[in-house]
């Protein structure tokens, strides 16, 4: 996979509580396909993450979400964790960048509860998806395909349950990054 991503800009939009290993690893994947990452979010300085049951690190905030502009990026990761998404999808900003991408036609991957931004910014209906079970419902009454499966991809979003599908997730997001724009 090395290369594949090379002069791609991916924005990684995270909030305070997002899950660590589901914004380390995919991170780490886009990079070593060539990838330029940056974290974007509405916290100023750093931004803390969440790591099990516990608060994990704290993280710098590359671009704040005031001056982030989706022009500015191929494709968006948005990791997950309980309270990130639910941060992130009572702001405004945070739900008009994410439905930036997907207006754009631009890929975008979203793994355990992060679909819940994906709700509110109004992306989910006719698609096939998946997430953490919690939220099948949440996705279902929105419009959503709920799929029981480690990696969902309908037309650039790739979604996927839980920090065990990180591989698969990993590799079906670099596929769909790398892929570009994609017609609605």
């Amino acid at each position: 996979m090395a290369n594949t991503l090379n002069g791609k800009r991916v924005a990684i939009l995270v909030d305070q509580g997002f899950e660590q290993v589901e914004m380390l690893k995919p991170k780490q994947a886009l990079e070593e396909a060539g990838a330029k990452t940056q974290l974007v979010s509405p916290q100023q300085g750093k931004v803390k993450s969440w790591e099990h049951t516990d608060w994990g690190k704290e993280y710098s905030v590359d671009v704040p979400l005031d001056q982030a502009k989706p022009e500015d990026f191929d494709a968006l990761l948005l990791p997950g964790g309980v309270m990130n998404p639910d941060h992130l999808r009572r702001n405004e900003k945070a739900v008009a960048f994410v439905r930036a991408f997907f207006d754009a036609g631009k890929p975008v991957a979203a793994i355990c509860h992060a679909p819940w931004t994906l709700i509110d910014a109004g992306v989910v209906d006719g698609r096939a998806v998946t997430s953490y079970p919690s939220l099948k419902m949440d996705l279902i009454n929105a419009g959503a395909n709920w799929v029981d499966k480690e990696v969902v991809v309908d037309n650039g979003l790739v979604t996927s349950r839980n920090p065990d599908d990180i591989p698969a997730f990993n590799s079906k997001m670099i596929e769909e990054f790398a892929e570009g724009i994609h017609a609605h």
